[in-house]
């Protein structure tokens, strides 16, 4: 396989990496999850082809450089990943806020409340 084929699938996998971030900081979550779904199968299959022809052949300056340059940009992705997950849970919590009281241990109108040890009272005959 010559240089170019690798350059070729290294510049579909930056493409798709460029998509996967644009749709997460716009908010698409349908679209994003198709993209990044896309994303991953491209990392797997070009994983795949480096291993079947040895990582020897595939040691190009141009390639390592570049390769290295998506693995640097992986964090930035992560972090925007972590603000989105961020806002969606707030945004949950609004929408469904949680219970201020715990749902056990109450004595409400489905039973008494529970009793800690040593609280019973011993009755003898």
């Amino acid at each position: 396989m010559s240089g170019q084929f690798w350059m070729d699938q290294l510049d579909l996998v930056e493409q798709q990496f460029d998509e996967v971030f644009a749709l997460l900081l716009k908010g698409e979550s349908s679209d994003f999850q198709t993209s990044a779904g896309r994303l991953q199968d491209l990392a797997i299959n070009m994983k795949q082809l480096v291993d079947s022809v040895g990582r020897q052949q595939v040691k190009s300056p141009l390639f390592v450089e570049r390769l290295r340059k998506l693995s640097h940009a992986l964090p930035s992705l992560r972090e925007a990943l972590l603000r989105r997950t961020a806002q969606v849970e707030r945004a949950l919590q609004i929408v469904v806020p949680v219970a201020a009281q715990s749902t056990y241990g109450t004595n409400g109108m489905y039973g008494n409340g529970l009793r800690q040890s040593g609280a019973f009272n011993v009755l003898s005959a």
